[in-house]
């Protein structure tokens, strides 16, 4: 697919449908998740109270905290993502939790019909993991809804060398805390 850099960057960060969908597509291949690691933690400490009021979860309660890479057959990572589940809302967090290297999109669009993305925030976030270089990455955020029921809360911050960061993107404010660099997911170096 020959797409310009900016165009491609305008059509991953606006649209809102799967990510893993419109990657693969452009990039020609499948792609799959690798997961660094998840934990069960008070929803106060994952989110902001600007994020929690939206996917109506209070402080004390507990969500799984996923971090992971969504990553080329090479291993090359394409974003790294950090995904926010309410254990209780429905059947397919448990599928999400166990299902191994199947990306999100697939899973959601096998089991939840009809889930839809409510986009939060898109611009660009500083990120150090890509290697050496580390530098300004495009982003964004969004909760996928099953109609007006929130199931999950979705960051993905992606690879400049895939897809590059437009400075000039309307950028939605800011409703999530920027994520601290210890609680991105650095267990190992991505592949360059």
């Amino acid at each position: 697919m020959n797409i310009a850099p900016e165009a491609l960057t305008r059509m991953i960060l606006g649209h809102d449908g799967s990510t893993t969908r419109i990657l693969s597509a452009f990039l020609g291949e499948q792609l799959r998740v690798r997961i660094g690691r998840q934990e069960h933690i008070q929803a106060g400490l994952a989110l902001a109270a600007e994020v929690r009021a939206p996917l109506r979860i209070a402080a004390d309660q507990t969500v799984i905290v996923r971090y992971s890479e969504l990553v080329r057959a090479n291993g090359t990572a394409v974003s790294v993502n950090r995904v926010v589940m309410m254990p209780d809302r429905h059947p397919v967090i448990d599928r999400i939790v166990d299902g191994g290297d199947v990306p999100l999109g697939r899973l959601l669009d096998e089991h939840v019909p009809g889930h839809h993305r409510l986009l939060l925030r898109t611009g660009t976030r500083w990120f150090n993991g890509w290697a050496a270089d580390s530098r300004t990455s495009a982003s964004r955020s969004y909760i996928i809804m099953l109609g007006d029921t929130p199931l999950l809360y979705v960051e993905e911050i992606f690879s400049p060398r895939i897809v590059p960061p437009v400075t000039d993107v309307e950028t939605r404010p800011a409703r999530e805390p920027q994520l601290p660099l210890h609680l991105i997911p650095q267990w190992r170096e991505p592949v360059t």
